[in-house]
């Protein structure tokens, strides 16, 4: 998980806080679809050992093992809140494992920072970009991931401009 963080500003010039561990709030698993809900996760951050990280100057961002969802899509690999200035990772859809393949440690980072820039562009004010190659692009599948740059493209490097934000 530190690869994540180290990576974050090679690939982006962003730079984010990496939360130390903690357990994942049991109150956030479906049993029935046994998946944890990220929306219901992120709030939770809030109100427990994670809220002394969030909401400062710099993102936080989470990283968990566990595969989570958010309503209306089957899985998400992380999810974003403003509000909290913080976001997460989900590695679980990330790993080659997930898909039976032999686990790969590098191709697990080089994801993981790409969806970890994704969801600290989106903090940023940034949306989904329609270039299928730029690290804002939507991933319905970790195919989208692998496709996609852990870069901003230049439009969406203008947009950041525009509000501030020198990426």
């Amino acid at each position: 998980m530190e690869a994540i963080v180290n990576g974050l500003p090679q690939y982006s010039g962003i730079k984010a806080k990496l939360l130390t561990s903690m357990t994942v709030p049991k109150e956030t698993w479906n049993q029935w679809r046994k998946q944890y809900n990220a929306e219901a996760m992120m709030g939770l951050l809030n109100g427990n050992q994670a809220a002394q990280f969030i909401g400062k100057s710099v993102p936080t961002l989470f990283v968990t093992d566990v595969d989570i969802y958010f309503d209306g899509l089957n899985f998400v690999f992380g999810l974003e809140d403003p509000t909290l200035a913080a976001c997460m990772v989900s590695l679980a859809r990330l790993r080659p494992e997930f898909y039976d393949r032999s686990p790969n440690n590098f191709l697990l980072s080089e994801r993981a920072v790409k969806e970890a820039v994704h969801e600290i562009g989106h903090l940023l004010g940034l949306e989904h970009c329609r270039h299928n190659w730029c690290v804002m692009s939507f991933s319905p599948s970790v195919g989208e991931v692998d496709q996609k740059k852990a870069e901003f493209c230049s439009d969406c490097q203008i947009k950041a401009r525009t509000r501030g934000i020198e990426l």
